[in-house]
């Protein structure tokens, strides 16, 4: 008889959390209502399931922009890899995190209105902080001595924000017109307001936004969010 350690995992937590990702982000492209029930009748589970994986819906949009960034960093590591640079790394992943708000920008936007939106922005904050931080650690020497803090990768991270969320209002109405966006102006500005010695772009150094862009639409961590 089989031990319980030799059974393959339950694949029904994961379906699960897979369904409630992908209502969320609709609902809130669509500009419907985000509430637990809301959530838990269209992706075809009940509240004690919902509230199995997430204690409300503060922790579900942070599970779901964790999963995000967690795949966009693993995906510079291998990027910067290949280059031989972190600080490729680090344009690679403002290029994915701006990926990301560039073809989910209706979700993003939507966000913004949810009711609980300064929390969220706040999980949103901290979940960047982090992966910042571990690039500030890896790039070690090339920070500067005052600034090998939190603080840094914080300030970072709220830049950053704040130039996305800046991107979303102003592209609404032509989002709502239904114009496709391009976000290449946005990840430029991301780029040229980021410290040079992140990023490894000089302040009159060419930045190839459109190329990086390019590169990572299509490495969109979209798979993050369903599998």
């Amino acid at each position: 008889m089989p031990s319980m350690s030799d059974r393959a995992p339950d694949p029904r937590p994961a379906r699960t959390k897979a369904a409630i990702f992908a209502v969320a982000r609709d609902l809130t492209a669509l500009d419907g209502e985000v509430t637990v029930n809301a959530l838990a009748k269209r992706a075809g589970v009940s509240r004690a399931a919902f509230y199995s994986h997430f204690s409300g819906l503060d922790d579900l949009m942070g599970a779901m922009l964790q999963q995000m960034f967690d795949a966009a960093w693993k995906r510079g590591v291998v990027f910067s890899q290949e280059k031989q640079s972190l600080q490729d790394a680090v344009q690679f992943g403002f290029g994915m995190f701006v990926a990301y708000v560039e073809r989910h920008h209706a979700f993003l936007r939507g966000a913004l209105d949810w009711k609980f939106s300064h929390r969220t922005f706040m999980i949103l904050v901290d979940t960047m902080t982090k992966l910042h931080g571990e690039a500030l650690t890896r790039l070690g020497d090339r920070v500067p001595v005052r600034l090998r803090t939190e603080s840094a990768g914080r300030s970072i991270a709220g830049s950053a924000l704040a130039l996305a969320a800046q991107w979303l209002v102003e592209t609404e109405q032509r989002a709502t017109e239904g114009e496709s966006l391009d976000a290449t102006s946005l990840l430029e500005t991301v780029l040229a307001f980021a410290p040079s010695w992140y990023t490894g772009i000089g302040p009159e150094d060419p930045i190839a936004a459109a190329e990086l862009l390019a590169l990572c639409r299509t490495a969109d961590p979209d798979d993050a969010l369903e599998d």
